[in-house]
């Protein structure tokens, strides 16, 4: 995976992405505040509203489309890098000038077909089907909209890789790689050889394009978009197929109460972050546990656990509690590869513990609860998560190699739990309130940002100047993943149009074998794919086909959701991509080799709970089916 920044000069286009970015932070607060008002509404004033959730499903439209140029700029959009970084120099950036070419004529597909989208809706007068009745013409044009504001930052990315290959001197050409002309054009003929497979057999056409773009390095999003693209045309009317399905289905694909979930609470894990939140949390799990053997090491465990009750993301856990933990964990001369792996496996509980960031992708793909999908994912998150503190306790004691922690007194323990209260209470409002029914998982988020900031601002941890600037950063991690389900609903589209889905189900009939046969292969399949994939994407991707599979097997659909997060979680450990390994990297500069080897034991440790979950899948269940969640 690669993602670094690139230096970008200034210019109109940079000030028009970062603008995107800064009026798509500001309209996810405005999605917040205005769902927190229909909460005020309904419970202070006995008033409930009709129009608060339909606007906040249309400003978050906007949001999703208006800051994709600003993710490009930030280079936030995911891709597979285990080819093309392998390439010399020169190669590479003519190859990196070809991958930004496709994601430009991507991306001018959705402007030309989302302007003719926004234009049909203007031309009709179209209104909305809600009570509010709102002309439709202007929200829809967030889909062109973004579409030209990403289309030209591309544009000038294509300049300025063409400048930086000019710079680049032509190597001898001692081997095939380095003879940059004939690998570019054997590249692109691979590509193209990819798409004619789509008019002998679509299914072929679909799985051969979508690997080949994916590992020779275009981002996910278009690869996922440009493989629906090409099977549509190709299999389902040409010009007038995609005219009928790729703007609607980019539209419709953000047109969802669930997904806007996502960003809501990853914008609370962010004023969380940028409040200091984090240290406070961890500061109090350290002083409340110093007296277990590998104290440290449990206060980490503990304060990843809490802050996954905040934010969604495994990543966004790991570098929050990363920062803090391994400073304090070298401090006490911890065991590195050990400190490692506490911390990137204790990452990974933020998408299992609730809220969880893979559940929201799940429940939107499959229209399950998301609330007892949340609630599912407690007392296995709560189970991963002693396990870990048992194996940190039990290593920590007959090792013995870190040096004894300093005394903590009553008073100190008591100072630091009234300190790290202000953030324990965020998990409380979001599953206090989603499980007692008092609010959904939307309103929830949405309240949530509200105290966050409250609290942050309140007690000076964080200034309004700031504010401006944590809305931007938290659009980041919230479009990469929104693109990525456009993509994969561009695909998911031609799939369903193919039967795909069906066609898995009447294969895996006619082999006639035991279901759990069946569930082994998809934990290999989902294995696989993690290693090279991010969490989203393999979800986005398998989603479509796997969930009808399992359900007609007899399995049911929120254990399910259980185990792929599980599986998805042990991704996250797992090389070439695992996002977590390449994290602590990040913040620690250590080898991957070193990370890995502090990893391997709580990766057994995940195995072992794949195991148990599957024997005693009431862990996942028992608790959804005694309590009433939206």
């Amino acid at each position: 995976m690669h993602d670094n920044r690139e230096e970008n000069p200034s210019g109109w286009v940079d000030t028009l992405a970062v603008g995107g970015g800064y009026v798509a932070g500001f309209a996810l607060l405005a999605c917040a505040l205005i769902t927190c008002y229909e909460v005020i509404g309904r419970y202070v004033f006995n008033a409930p509203t009709h129009w608060t959730l339909e606007l906040a499903i249309y400003l978050f439209i906007w949001f999703g489309f208006i800051s994709m140029a600003y993710v490009q700029r930030e280079k936030r959009h995911v891709y597979v890098d285990v080819f093309v970084s392998r390439l010399p120099p020169k190669t590479r950036g003519l190859w990196d000038l070809v991958i930004i070419l496709i994601f430009l004529f991507f991306a001018l597909i959705i402007l030309y077909f989302g302007a003719k989208y926004a234009y049909e809706s203007f031309r009709i007068n179209e209104y909305s089907r809600d009570m509010w009745k709102v002309i439709m013409w202007p929200i829809k044009a967030a889909v062109p909209a973004g579409a030209f504001l990403l289309s030209l930052y591309l544009a000038k990315e294509v300049v300025s890789k063409l400048r930086l290959f000019q710079t680049i001197p032509w190597s001898k050409g001692e081997t095939f790689l380095e003879k940059t002309i004939p690998v570019t054009v054997l590249l692109a003929a691979i590509v193209i050889a990819s798409v004619m497979l789509f008019p002998l057999n679509g299914v072929l056409g679909m799985v051969v394009l979508m690997l080949v773009l994916l590992f020779f390095g275009l981002p996910i999003f278009p690869s996922l978009g440009i493989v629906g693209a090409f099977g549509i045309f190709f299999i389902f009317g040409g010009m007038s197929g995609l005219q009928a399905s790729l703007a609607r289905v980019s539209f419709s694909s953000l047109e969802s109460f669930s997904l806007l979930c996502l960003p809501l609470f990853i914008l609370v894990g962010q004023i969380l972050q940028s409040g200091g939140v984090g240290e406070e949390i961890y500061n109090m799990a350290s002083k409340w546990t110093n007296w277990l053997p590998g104290g440290e090491g449990v206060a980490t465990i503990v304060a990843c656990t809490v802050f996954a009750a905040i934010s969604t993301s495994s990543v966004a856990t790991a570098i929050t509690i990363g920062l803090i933990a391994l400073p304090a964990l070298a401090l006490r001369k911890y065991n590195t590869s050990f400190s490692y792996g506490l911390l990137a496996a204790g990452g990974t509980l933020g998408i299992m513990v609730p809220p969880s960031g893979s559940m929201i992708i799940y429940s939107a793909m499959t229209e399950e609860s998301l609330g007892k999908l949340f609630i599912a994912g407690l007392f296995p998150g709560l189970i991963l998560a002693g396990a870990f503190i048992c194996y940190a306790i039990i290593f920590c004691k007959y090792k013995g190699e870190q040096e004894a922690p300093p005394v903590v007194t009553w008073p100190e323990r008591l100072q630091a739990l009234k300190t790290g209260l202000w953030g324990l209470a965020a998990p409380i409002i979001i599953m206090g309130g989603i499980y007692s029914g008092v609010f959904t998982p939307l309103e929830s988020g949405a309240i949530a940002v509200l105290y966050a900031l409250c609290m942050v601002v309140g007690r000076g941890k964080l200034k309004f100047r700031d504010i401006p600037e944590t809305l931007r950063k938290s659009t980041e991690s919230s479009t990469m993943v929104l693109s990525i389900i456009i993509g994969a609903m561009i695909l998911g589209i031609f799939m369903t149009m193919m039967r795909v889905p069906n066609m898995a189900m009447d294969y895996v009939s006619s082999l006639e074998i035991s279901r759990w046969w069946v569930m082994i292969a998809i934990f290999a399949l989902l294995t696989v794919l993690g290693m090279f994939l991010e969490v989203i994407s393999t979800m986005m991707i398998t989603l479509p086909i796997l969930y009808p599979l399992i359900i007609s097997l007899g399995f049911d659909g929120i254990w399910f959701a259980v185990m792929v997060t599980l599986v998805m979680e042990m991704a996250l450990l797992t090389p070439p991509v695992g996002l977590n390994l390449y994290v602590i990297m990040g913040i620690t500069k250590a080898s991957l080799m070193d990370v890995m080897r502090g990893t391997v034991p709580f990766f057994i440790i995940m195995i072992g709970g794949l195991i148990l979950f599957a024997v005693f899948p009431e862990i996942s269940t028992w608790l959804p089916s005694k309590m009433f969640v939206r």
